[in-house]
């Protein structure tokens, strides 16, 4: 078996992988230039060029890992927030860089594995390895994952044929369902606008007011493009049961201690913002939807703390919360 044929026979129903060679990305340079991408690497030269990373990279080995999910369990009249499908259970970073570890030592190669930690931009690295194409949401389309995937790469020194370049495919054609489904308006027709985007601004460290109601109930992410997306209705889908996995319970988030949020959220792909952020996501969460009195006496209880990151989201809050209501 040659060292590409056991690469590929590590797929499973919930995977792709893809190879790519590992010559520089110049094609995206002027691209990468004339935007500000948060939470990335600064030095474009070394978000195009794989071997000022690696030097000596020939190859890049791509996998892409579904993790849509739906929820099978019993709802219940708790106040609960919403939370991305990718930032529920462990972490996708752990999952997904112990697969490539696992792959490399089944293939028996040598090379860095990255999981969102290296400077290469991954929807590239996956598109070079023939796994998928750009949707107008922004994500990548796969034909089997659908555009619910994380993406993880292996910078590796062995020179290894590229997968075949898939048919060439418009998934999208006239399909606008993720443009008009989108509640920011950060999906249009020219491009993808992440400065609106509900997933960056539950990350942002601080919003304003018009903000705060773009993220309406989202503790954390958002998944509405993906939700609409045709190609997503057949994906394989993990069931949860757990409500408090699937929408958190507010109160238990907003008086947990440091070290039960370590236990509960640190592990998860939400947790690496920190308990503050999490907690302001969620004392917005309880002002935009109709008044509450549990809602209100949630907020006047943990003003009582006098946390002064939340003073200004507690004072917004309980204001909107009493215009939502009777007073």
């Amino acid at each position: 078996m040659t060292i590409e044929e056991k690469i590929y026979s590590f797929e499973n129903e919930n995977t792709v992988i893809g190879i790519g060679d590992a010559s520089p990305f110049y094609e995206i340079e002027e691209i990468l230039k004339s935007i500000d991408t948060p939470f990335v690497e600064k030095d474009i030269k070394k978000r195009i060029d794989p071997r000022l990373t690696y030097e000596n990279a020939n190859s890049i080995i791509a996998m892409g890992l579904s993790y849509d999910k739906i929820f099978v369990g019993q709802n219940d009249n708790r106040l609960r927030a919403s939370l991305s499908v990718g930032a529920m259970g462990l972490d996708y970073h752990i999952i997904l860089r112990q697969k490539l570890e696992e792959l490399k030592a089944y293939a028996k190669i040598e090379g860095l594995v990255f999981v969102d930690t290296g400077p290469l931009v991954d929807r590239e690295v996956f598109k070079r390895c023939n796994l998928g194409k750009f949707a107008k949401s922004g994500n990548m389309i796969n034909k089997k994952l659908g555009t619910i995937f994380f993406i993880g790469y292996i910078l590796t020194n062995e020179r290894l044929e590229p997968t075949k370049k898939q048919e060439d495919i418009d998934y999208c054609k006239d399909c606008n369902m993720c443009i008009k489904a989108c509640p920011s308006g950060c999906i249009r027709e020219d491009g993808y606008d992440y400065k609106n985007c509900i997933s960056y601004l539950t990350q942002k460290k601080e919003l304003d007011e018009k903000e705060r109601y773009m993220i309406k109930r989202q503790l954390y992410g958002c998944d509405i493009c993906q939700k609409v997306c045709p190609y997503n209705k057949k994906v394989l889908k993990e069931e949860i049961s757990d409500i408090d996995i699937f929408y958190p319970d507010i109160e238990t988030l907003l008086f947990m201690s440091n070290k039960e949020f370590e236990k509960t959220y640190k592990k998860t792909a939400s947790g690496w913002r920190g308990k503050k952020v999490l907690q302001r996501n969620a004392i917005i969460s309880l002002a935009n939807r109709p008044y509450s009195k549990e809602a209100l006496d949630l907020i006047n209880k943990k003003e009582k703390e006098n946390n002064e990151y939340l003073s200004q989201y507690i004072a917004w809050a309980k204001k909107r919360i009493q215009q939502n209501g009777i007073f």
